[in-house]
């Protein structure tokens, strides 16, 4: 203060006052920076400590609880960055406080500063829990019973209260009643305070009505009949409202129901079409039943006058005109707007233009219904990669992400390269997500392509069961990795890119036990190898079978991603016993064990859009084998095979189809020769021929017993169709049949199989069910009694 004086002449006084004010100031900021830690209203402090201090090192972080509740140490140091040993940093501390009070579980957050040993620092933090929760409660619920309504919500008894979770969980019921149809249903969360006890925490539910719609009516509709324009809005009768969340009153689907009958109309050059009016009526007599009556006006139809093309500069007009996918004088369609459009950026994309875009500006002629289309294009600047980076992946090696990328440096920046790399990467099965940007660098012709990947957990364990028409009941237990690596034990054998499985199954009719591993890239290249080692045993009918052998094979993509070709070999011991004394003598002979040692090649073209749930595209495979006794084969015989499917739908996915066809004939290079019992053709059974029993379509002996064909025919198709959420229902017929010759295909012998089924996949279990009944309508070389028969295949795995 003397100082202060001296040197700007002021009165003691003033220099006091001056002295406190700036005392407060100071206070004030180091409280202001911990106290963003929380909402105004909470208290959070930091004392403070020395400046020599504030330097150091973390020596030890203490936690302070009051309340009834108590954390323990690891969950809270979860929380925060400050670790004990580390650097002491003020702004981390104040970080500290701001993530413990995102917990939700206090209603004051503190943290206190002393000096430690030395130049350390000790931190305190003092918690103040919020009060415990004593039970949850529901109150008002008539329709879905307390077990139910409370597995929708998180907050539970005996824990802290949590305003977070407490709100989140209020929401969630809401979502609940929401999607079950009770669309006005209000839930109202109340605390009820028991002083030092804790809350009681009381959900009141106001149920009200569940509206379903009865029916839909489009007044002034012409151009469309009123079975089309209701399917095509989600305000829609549905025959199961009673039972399933289907065909539900959803007034804020309105809105997008009117933008959907939009989308129709357009697509038939209905350009002045709109919706002028939606009524709502309630039923009289049932007043959960809601009627709509849309009122449309159509207009005419608008026809196509001048098109032209603006703004392009890298791209000549007169090339783009050649992907116009609309021309003068037609009916508008905005699909084939879409389709130009579509086009249109496909060819600037692929050129590096990543700030391209494209408006179509329509000039609609009221008198005469004709509308000019104007294309305004913005090429803006051509891109090159500069680099292509790759974050996310603590496991799988760069080099494996790498090699699947469709760009790479120096290639323009196209997006459609980008997007197909991160469908590769997705496809490998090792990530849950894959997120791909573009980044600007120093070089403004140049950006960086960053991937950055969410990895999965390498290993799976699973246990489970299944139940079928064929192999009756079986289970199975699994451990696998989709990301092995064989020559990395320092990193438990994963993220090389390899898959390694080891599975056992038994049941009642089949035991089987294999190890399988898949090098993707052998020798750095696009080489599949395929190493496996099985054992098998299955009791048929008249005889058990046993197989124990290995394979291995090489698959190489060529052309493009969808073709590849294969090429492998297989040897096997193949034991038969146990079989019936009535089976001929020419079968009795193979009783006992053979071997066979054959090599095989395929060609292979897969263009489906979904391995598990396809819904287009088509799979064709033709293959060969050869076993030889040169080689080590107990017998001479060959084997050719060809199968296809073909996948497509009707209505945006609502009708999903398919068809496909199997033949196959398998021969002794001598002809009068037969092949042995265990390489022949049976069908029959849930998956291959229904509406017959299992392996029962095959040529007989004379004394009834099946031994199989040696020729093949298997012609089957089906269409889907949405149930529920996870169900679709199947119609399908199935037709075929075994002959006992190679090469010899016999129309007349055909069965055919007509049916219905279910197709059931279970939410939070892999758990593909199908379920099928189907008749065998033609009987033309299996001789066993023509009847209904229920074909299952249920699989369960956990």
């Amino acid at each position: 203060m003397t100082a202060l004086k001296k040197t700007f002449g002021l009165p003691s006084g003033m220099v006091s006052c001056a002295l406190f004010a700036l005392g407060i100031l100071f206070s004030f900021n180091g409280v202001t920076a911990a106290e963003t830690a929380v909402p105004a209203g909470k208290a959070a402090e930091t004392k403070a400590i020395s400046a020599k201090s504030q330097k150091g090192l973390i020596n030890k972080i203490t936690f302070v609880q009051s309340g009834a509740y108590r954390f323990t140490k690891g969950q809270l140091d979860a929380n925060i960055m400050s670790r004990s040993g580390g650097e002491f940093k003020r702004i981390q501390l104040n970080e500290d406080i701001k993530r413990l009070y995102k917990m939700g579980y206090f209603d004051d957050v503190k943290a206190e500063t002393a000096p430690g040993p030395g130049d350390s620092v000790d931190i305190i933090f003092k918690l103040k829990i919020k009060p415990s929760i004593l039970s949850v409660r529901f109150e008002g619920n008539k329709k879905f019973d307390t077990k139910e309504v409370s597995e929708k919500v998180t907050v539970a008894a005996g824990e802290p209260l949590n305003d977070r979770k407490l709100r989140e969980s209020a929401n969630d019921l809401r979502k609940f009643y929401y999607e079950k149809g009770y669309r006005e249903a209000t839930i109202t969360p109340i605390l009820e305070n028991k002083g030092k006890d804790g809350v009681i925490i009381i959900f009141k539910i106001s149920e009200k009505l569940r509206y379903r719609v009865n029916d839909v009516v489009f007044k002034g509709a012409t151009v469309f009949s009123q079975w089309d324009l209701k399917n095509s809005i989600a305000n829609r009768y549905s025959f199961l409202s009673w039972m399933l969340d289907m065909g539900l009153y959803e007034p804020n689907e309105l809105d997008s129901d009117k933008l959907r009958l939009r989308d129709m109309y357009w697509q038939k050059g209905y350009l002045d079409f709109k919706v002028e009016d939606i009524k709502v009526t309630y039923g009289k007599e049932d007043p959960e039943e809601v009627n709509l009556t849309f009122v449309i006006h159509e207009g005419k139809p608008y026809k196509i006058g001048t098109i032209t093309i603006t703004g392009d500069k890298a791209v000549s007009s007169k090339l783009l005109k050649q992907d116009l996918t609309v021309k003068s004088k037609e009916t508008f369609d905005s699909e084939k707007v879409k389709g130009t459009l579509d086009r249109f950026d496909e060819v600037y994309s692929s050129m590096g233009y990543v700030d391209y875009g494209c408006k179509v500006e329509r000039i609609p002629n009221f008198k005469t219904h004709v509308v000019d289309l104007e294309f305004k294009i913005y090429e803006g600047r051509k891109y090159y990669v500069q680099d292509v980076n790759i974050s996310g992946n603590r496991i799988t090696k760069d080099k494996v992400i790498r090699r699947e990328l469709a760009i790479q440096p120096g290639d323009p920046v196209d997006k459609n390269r980008i997007e197909a790399s991160k469908s590769r990467l997705m496809g490998m099965g090792y990530f849950k997500k894959v997120e791909t940007v573009t980044v600007n660098t120093d070089d403004v012709n140049e950006k960086d392509v960053n991937f950055t990947v969410d990895e999965k957990n390498p290993f799976n364990f699973k246990i489970g069961a299944g139940f079928s028409d064929t192999d009756s009941l079986v289970g199975m237990i699994e451990l696998s990795n989709n990301n092995f690596d064989i020559m990395d034990p320092q990193n438990w054998f994963s993220g090389g890119g390899q898959r390694f499985r080891v599975r056992a199954m038994g049941g009642i009719e089949r035991n089987d036990v294999s190890i399988d591993f898949t090098e993707p890239w052998l020798f750095d290249i696009p080489l599949q190898l395929d190493l496996s080692g099985y054992l098998n045993n299955v009791a048929y009918d008249h005889w058990q079978e046993g197989r124990i052998g290995v394979k291995t094979g090489l698959t190489k993509r060529i052309y493009d991603d969808f073709t590849s070709v294969s090429a492998g070999y297989k040897f096997e011991q193949v034991r038969i016993w146990d079989m019936d004394n009535g089976m001929s003598t020419m079968f009795q002979k193979q009783k006992g064990r053979s071997y066979v040692s054959q090599f095989n090649a395929s060609i292979t073209r897969d263009t489906r859009d979904n391995l598990m749930s396809p819904t287009s595209g088509y799979l064709v495979n033709m293959s060969a084998a050869n076993a030889m006794k040169i080689i080590g084969s107990s017998n001479n015989f060959y084997r050719l095979e060809g199968k296809g499917i073909y996948f497509f739908s009707f209505f945006d996915k609502f009708l999903i189809c398919h068809v496909g066809a199997k033949i196959g004939t398998v021969a002794n290079y001598d002809y009068g020769k037969d092949v042995p019992l265990y390489e022949r053709y049976f069908l029959g059974g849930g998956d291959s021929l229904r509406g017959f029993k299992y392996r029962t379509v095959s040529p007989y002996d004379g004394a009834g017993h099946a031994y199989g064909g040696q020729s093949m025919l298997l012609v089957t198709a089906e269409v889907t169709h949405p149930i529920y959420k996870f169900i679709r229902g199947a119609a399908f017929v199935d037709a075929g049949s075994a002959w006992s010759r190679p090469f010899s295909y016999g129309m007349s012998k055909m069965n055919i199989g007509v049916g219905y089924g279910l197709r059931i996949k279970l939410p939070y279990l892999n758990a593909p069910v199908k379920l099928d009944l189907a008749y065998p309508v033609v009987q033309g070389q299996c001789d066993e009694k023509r009847q209904l028969r229920f074909h299952f295949n249920m699989g369960f795995t956990w």
